[in-house]
């Protein structure tokens, strides 16, 4: 695995961004947003970019968290994207993202949207611990327009669920 530490992001990454999300192997999966886009959100205090890098600095990965200003404690994890997957650093990311959702942020879920055939996602999900929802499956079109089915998938704070 592939050592890293997490920062919020700044404009200066925008650019890296939206190369990873017009990577032809991630077309189907991921909405290219364009910079505009991302620069807007990267000031909205009810979201926060994080990037991933190695110790050299390199970028390793973004992720993109909704709803931190919303009435109820959930947060969505709207995107997750490793530059070089496979090399397990999607599971040591995602329990980062989770720690950073229930300890940081005071979150008491994290939920997530995931296309029914992304088999790579919902693998690195249901290890950590995500479960589906009881009506899981909506009908979306994927960025390369096909249709697509989605998966809605939460995990759940044992320590706010008990009260804390």
């Amino acid at each position: 695995m592939v050592a890293f530490t997490m920062r919020t992001a700044r404009a200066d990454d925008v650019p890296w961004i939206v190369e990873q999300e017009g990577r032809p192997d991630f077309v189907a999966f991921i909405h290219r947003w364009p910079a505009e886009t991302h620069m807007a959100n990267l000031t909205d205090p009810d979201r926060q970019y994080l990037i991933a890098e190695a110790p050299n600095g390199r970028r390793l990965a973004y992720v993109i968290l909704a709803g931190l200003r919303g009435v109820a404690p959930a947060i969505e994890l709207v995107r997750m994207l490793v530059a070089e997957p496979g090399r397990g650093l999607g599971h040591a990311l995602m329990a980062q993202v989770i720690a950073t959702a229930f300890s940081e942020l005071g979150a008491a879920r994290l939920w997530l949207d995931v296309f029914e055939d992304n088999a790579r996602a919902r693998h690195v999900y249901r290890r950590a611990g995500f479960q589906e929802t009881e009506d899981p499956r909506q009908a979306a079109t994927k960025a390369d327009g096909e249709p697509g089915r989605l998966v809605i998938m939460e995990i759940v704070d044992a320590a706010a669920s008990a009260g804390r």
